[in-house]
């Protein structure tokens, strides 16, 4: 009895709290994904996250009108809902100038501002256009393998570097931006997702009959490892900057939409962009 009531004490509540809101969350996303073959599912799907987590970022940065949230919304629609051409391009375009942007922003974490609107509208209206990646994933021939291997990487990703770095963390990876990552988790978590992946890939193409070229894929999982945790640091430097722990309390031990989904907002981009230069890993 005595060590059932210790093992007890020693479980982290918020981790329960974690866990299940993460249980609800799969069952969600699998539930999305069984009828992702209908191409507006996803398109919605991208708009609706999008809305919300511009409402979180206007909320975080105190910037947040009614005015503001309506036409933000409806542009953030437009942008995951409509065609326009030369999607991939805008989309390096975007994504390139994201990555300069906030790597910038980390290097001077104690300068930042957002006082003024038009330095936060650019940053939300990045969401819609990075959301949409996950629509125009589905598309590609292979495309619903695609979106288990980008999604579920990086829930591996984060669900390894979380365990890892509890577990075996002494070394700070971004102490000023996160103060809880550490390098040693943020290498368990590469190569954890990197291997399992790996195997869940090889699965994949033996049930679907495809190939897979597996030197594209270990390309792939490394740089989505690395520019997943990049997107989780990004997306702290804005809660840093405004005094904020999450960006909401949507998803109860998780925080908001940009705290959960702030490393696939990053990651499901540069699928695309690999996709893109190197016609991908599946044929």
């Amino acid at each position: 009895m005595k060590t059932e009531t210790g093992l007890r004490k020693r479980v982290d509540p918020e981790l329960k709290i974690r866990v299940r809101t993460g249980a609800i969350i799969c069952l969600i996303g699998f539930a999305v994904l069984c009828v992702s073959h209908y191409p507006y599912v996803l398109k919605i799907t991208a708009a609706i996250l999008s809305i919300i987590g511009i409402s979180e970022l206007l909320h975080a940065v105190t910037q947040y009108t009614l005015p503001k949230m309506v036409v933000l919304s409806l542009t953030a629609v437009g942008i995951c809902v409509w065609e326009f051409p030369h999607y991939p391009i805008v989309l390096l375009v975007v994504w390139v100038l994201a990555i300069i942007t906030f790597t910038h922003m980390m290097h001077h974490i104690g300068d930042n501002r957002f006082d003024c609107f038009a330095e936060i509208v650019l940053c939300a209206l990045m969401l819609p256009l990075f959301f949409r990646s996950f629509a125009v994933i589905r598309q590609w021939k292979y495309g619903l393998h695609y979106l288990v291997v980008v999604i579920a990487g990086c829930a591996v990703n984060d669900v390894a570097a979380y365990f890892f770095g509890k577990a075996f963390g002494t070394h700070k990876l971004a102490p000023t931006i996160s103060p809880g990552k550490t390098i040693e988790g943020g290498i368990g978590g590469l190569i954890c997702s990197t291997v399992l992946l790996e195997i869940l890939t090889f699965l994949l193409s033996r049930n679907a009959g495809v190939r897979v070229e597996y030197g594209l894929l270990t390309l792939y999982l490394i740089f989505a490892s690395l520019i997943g945790q990049f997107g989780d640091l990004s997306m702290s430097v804005i809660k840093r900057t405004a005094g904020i722990k999450d960006f909401g309390n949507l998803l109860p031990g998780h925080g908001g939409v940009l705290d959960r989904f702030d490393s696939l907002l990053f990651v499901a981009p540069f699928a695309v962009i690999f996709h893109q230069m190197t016609n991908g890993f599946f044929a």
